[in-house]
């Protein structure tokens, strides 16, 4: 049988997209689906494939809300960590990038100095910065006794997160700022020059003109950055374990903590955490879009 043009090309486009479909079902749609059916069983990683899992039903959540405070401290230490980390690192790239926006010299050289920590790996990075954070020598500590600061244990109980979201902004400022520079290169310069010559201070052609003209990249960076950072993992895990008193435990380190564990419940438990994890990322994004979208600017059309 003789197919038509149109059915032809309609057979070829999905066959050049099954590869990204098989894949997605396997790796992502598989995986949810069997996570959920674990988050209502009571089996750990060793029982897998050897014992069908322990159905306990509604368990697993009840007992996340009522007796598992340290996943419930988890949660505030993740959404602190994200907050700061995505809020102040998206104003210092912002400071930077319209300072490295501007004729001057070298500033090539200046943006790829700053880009520089993000290509470094995470590992390197943190054992970086566990040098300079620590305690019986510290390279930050040697600096500020200079100015006549006293010395700082940076990863104690009450500084160790501050240590983390530091770490976290020098590593993720650059790709921030190569961002942004892009988003300010696209102002149109004859607002800018409108503006000018109406009187417009500094200030104003920056809050009048240039925020609202990049305001999608920051939401996108805003929204991209925190669904990031609420999975925060690596940084924690290298840097303090999650300590000091569980201080820099993040959500994404509990429930991987609990899936390896062998007190009966790991991996049923863990599944019930990661879709509590999923549903809280989830409501911010929908939140999120609905409060904020409204006030952005989209170059070729009007606001949302």
């Amino acid at each position: 049988m003789k197919l038509n043009k149109t059915t032809r090309n309609r057979i070829g486009f999905y066959l050049f997209i099954s590869p990204w479909i098989i894949g997605f079902l396997l790796f992502s749609i598989l995986p949810m689906i069997t996570s959920l059916y674990y988050s209502f069983t009571k089996i750990t990683v060793l029982g897998l494939g050897r014992r069908a899992p322990e159905i306990i039903g509604f368990k697993n959540y009840i007992r996340i809300f009522t007796e598992d405070t340290i996943f419930l401290q988890s949660i505030k230490v993740t959404f602190v960590y994200a907050l700061s980390r995505v809020i102040l690192g998206i104003i210092i790239a912002l400071l930077i990038a319209m300072l490295l926006n501007k004729k001057m010299m070298g500033k090539r050289i200046f943006r790829t100095l700053i880009y520089l920590p993000a290509i470094i790996p995470i590992v390197a990075s943190a054992f970086l910065w566990r040098q300079l954070f620590s305690h019986d020598f510290s390279l930050l500590n040697y600096l500020l006794s200079f100015i006549g600061m006293p010395s700082i244990n940076w990863l104690s109980y009450d500084n160790a997160l501050t240590s983390i979201i530091i770490m976290s902004i020098w590593t993720g400022i650059g790709p921030t700022m190569i961002i942004l520079i892009a988003a300010l290169q696209n102002v149109p310069k004859e607002l800018i020059e409108a503006a000018e010559i109406d009187g417009a201070s500094i200030f104003a052609k920056f809050k009048m003109i240039t925020i609202p003209m990049i305001s999608s990249t920051l939401l996108y960076l805003f929204v991209t950055g925190f669904i990031g950072a609420l999975q925060a993992y690596a940084e924690m895990d290298l840097l303090t374990s999650g300590g000091p008193g569980y201080v820099t435990t993040t959500m994404t380190m509990n429930v991987i903590q609990n899936a390896f564990s062998s007190d009966g419940s790991g991996m049923g438990y863990a599944s019930a955490q990661a879709w509590i994890v999923f549903i809280i990322i989830l409501i911010f994004t929908i939140i999120f879009f609905k409060l904020i979208n409204k006030h952005v600017y989209y170059a070729g059309g009007e606001d949302k």
